[in-house]
């Protein structure tokens, strides 16, 4: 799909079995899963970002674990608010009562959040002056 230059979307989580994971999909192939370690998801943010095609999973049997309880997805959408991406947050009185969702926009395709709606999660990202 990155050698064919598609644009991609892209949405993180955790697995059951605490691996890392990014449901990724295009126009042209159905979604599926995707074991992440840290070159894998460095190489699908840089094709993301910047439109970079490298061979970066050179181990796919190898895979990085999460610690417990840990919100993969939400780790993710921190991350992109630190770096400084700009996320297109669904309203509120639009969304499902239970979580919150959200669209960081790419050259190469979109990141697709759905985070659970805690007072916890409204309070960080209104604290990272998010606009939810």
């Amino acid at each position: 799909m990155i050698k064919r230059n598609e644009h991609l979307i892209v949405k993180f989580y955790g697995s059951k079995d605490n691996i890392p994971c990014a449901w990724i999909e295009s126009a042209r192939v159905a979604g599926f899963k995707y074991q992440l370690k840290v070159a894998s998801y460095q190489g699908l943010l840089n094709y993301l970002f910047n439109g970079d095609v490298a061979d970066f999973d050179t181990n796919p049997k190898e895979v990085d674990t999460l610690n417990e309880n840990e919100d993969f997805q939400f780790e993710m959408l921190k991350e992109m608010i630190k770096i400084g991406k700009t996320i297109q947050y669904i309203p509120l009185f639009r969304e499902h009562p239970e979580s919150i969702s959200a669209i960081l926009p790419c050259f190469k395709g979109k990141i697709m959040f759905r985070i659970k709606r805690t007072n916890e999660t409204l309070e960080y990202l209104r604290e990272q002056k998010q606009t939810i």
